[in-house]
């Protein structure tokens, strides 16, 4: 079921690093994107990988994650087992719509968590190395990044309380995602 599904598919960002990903997963994820909805059909999304440890070591120091948090995941030996870039190819859209890049970036995550891998959607990021790091040509312009890997860690759904919606940690490094309830989210019916 689709709400079951989004319930599971948080935001990790400690994964355990004994399971590896490889170049076919990711290209199936990065397959479904294809039959994603894309303003105008222009299709402009290009899309790079990497799986390779090494290649992921390069990567990682080059993302900003989890701003709400003071001490900052992933703890080490938890880092991702592998990335995908979305990119906006220019010369077929100068400014690609966000909606485009959310639509196959949420096609992505959830296709892998439905293979029981996790993933973060990261946009804050070095854009001009992590061009660099994937030898992008000058018109394919860096968008979003998403780490991936088998989830190694607890994340616990709550209600957010008084509008409080910073996620946390508590001692035991469970982390805690408050949502909004319907209530505070829907608005009136038209009269």
């Amino acid at each position: 079921m689709l709400l079951d599904l989004l319930k599971k598919t948080r935001s990790y960002r400690n994964f355990d690093p004994s399971v590896r990903l490889t170049a076919e997963t990711l290209r199936e994820l990065i397959d479904s994107t294809r039959f994603a909805a894309s303003s105008a059909n222009r299709q402009p999304l290009k899309f790079a990988y990497a799986y390779k440890e090494e290649d992921c070591a390069r990567i990682l120091p080059l993302l900003g994650w989890a701003g709400y948090l003071a001490e900052k995941p992933p703890y080490p030996g938890n880092e991702p087992a592998a990335y995908i870039l979305i990119c906006n190819d220019t010369a077929i859209a100068e400014n690609c719509p966000d909606t485009d890049v959310g639509i196959c970036a949420l096609a992505i995550v959830l296709g892998a968590m439905e293979k029981g891998i996790g993933a973060c959607m990261i946009g804050s990021m070095n854009k001009a190395a992590i061009a660099e790091v994937f030898s992008l040509p000058e018109t394919i312009a860096p968008r979003l990044i998403l780490a991936l890997g088998a989830p190694n860690e607890k994340i616990v759904l709550t209600e957010a309380a008084g509008g409080e919606i910073k996620y946390y940690r508590d001692e035991a490094k469970t982390h805690y995602v408050p949502k909004r309830p319907l209530s505070e989210i829907l608005l009136p019916e038209i009269e």
